[in-house]
């Protein structure tokens, strides 16, 4: 019989903070797209995910956006010249740069040419909802788990797990470590039957009760991630004061953007990653574009947002 499953929602700062830096998507992180073979058919990923054969909707971090598997089974939506990609992380990339995606070349081919080899991208973070086609949050105990050594992976998931706990017996909460290859590991074990308590990245909470270690096959939850509404609108961006630390004026702008410091280059992307204008001048005439978000993407690999109005 299934547990009792109870849905909790908190915004504290840090969890308001993800929100807007991660999968609410105004950051716009920008580095080189590559392709590898990739890990359909098997779990041999660092994210320790299965991958179905045929599956070549799944990529590798870098090290740095990898952040010690906190972002493994979360999606991103990949952009090139050619178009967009929604793939799954599954995946690290030890040598690649901070920003650099490593895909399936099913995937890299529509994103880009494949005779190009390396191209440069831009990507975000998104829910995984394309992808999952309604599947539910299953529990996966790994082989070799027990009370005295326990070992959680959490699969299909809509958004990144920041965090598991599970309950002692005097109904405190104790939080566990989370490894490399991506399961979340108590080292003095977990009694059985748990309750666990796990939240997103966007800091939703969901309470898991009664789950019997099994290591024959994973638990259906019966519940997934939701994306909150705030997270579907865009973020208002107010018109800036000039001072030193002032890069671009004004903005929102309905025709010429000034950069007060020397980018030296620059590129003009619209939301689809498509290059609109490049140069090194410090003006940039808006005025023939539509109204709408806009990326500007400086030498420095720093990105801004800017508003067209």
């Amino acid at each position: 019989m299934k547990s009792h499953i109870y849905i909790f929602y908190f915004l504290v700062v840090i969890s308001v903070a993800k929100i807007y830096t991660q999968e609410c998507n105004n950051t716009v992180h920008t580095g080189e797209g590559t392709f590898y073979d990739g890990v359909a058919g098997g779990t041999f990923g660092n994210c320790s995910l299965p991958v179905a054969v045929g599956d070549y909707l799944h990529c590798a971090l870098n090290n740095f956006d990898y952040d010690g598997s906190d972002s493994c089974g979360a999606c991103i939506e990949v952009t090139g010249a050619k178009g967009s990609v929604i793939v799954n992380v599954v995946d690290r990339c030890p040598e690649c740069a901070s920003g650099d995606v490593d895909m399936t070349i099913e995937a890299f081919e529509m994103i880009a040419d494949v005779v190009d080899g390396r191209v440069p991208i831009s990507w975000k973070f998104v829910p995984c909802e394309t992808i999952l086609a309604n599947e539910t949050i299953k529990i996966n105990f790994k082989e070799g788990s027990s009370e005295f050594w326990t070992a959680i992976q959490f699969r299909n998931i809509n958004h990144a797990i920041s965090k598991m706990e599970y309950q002692l017996p005097d109904n405190t909460w104790k939080n566990t470590n989370r490894e490399l290859f991506n399961f979340f590991i108590e080292t003095s074990g977990i009694p059985s039957p748990m309750n666990l308590r796990v939240t997103s990245i966007l800091g939703e909470v969901l309470i898991f009760e009664n789950i019997v270690l099994n290591l024959n096959e994973d638990f259906d939850t019966g519940l997934q991630f939701s994306t909150p509404e705030e997270c579907n609108q865009q973020l208002s961006v107010t018109e800036i004061e000039i001072n030193p630390k002032t890069i671009l004026y004004p903005n929102p702008t309905s025709s010429i953007i000034h950069l007060t410091q020397n980018a030296n280059k620059w590129k003009l992307v619209n939301s689809s990653g498509k290059t609109l204008d490049q140069g090194s001048s410090k003006e940039i005439n808006m005025s023939s574009y539509s109204n709408g978000i806009y990326y500007l993407l400086l030498k420095d690999k720093k990105t801004m947002k800017v508003v067209k109005q």
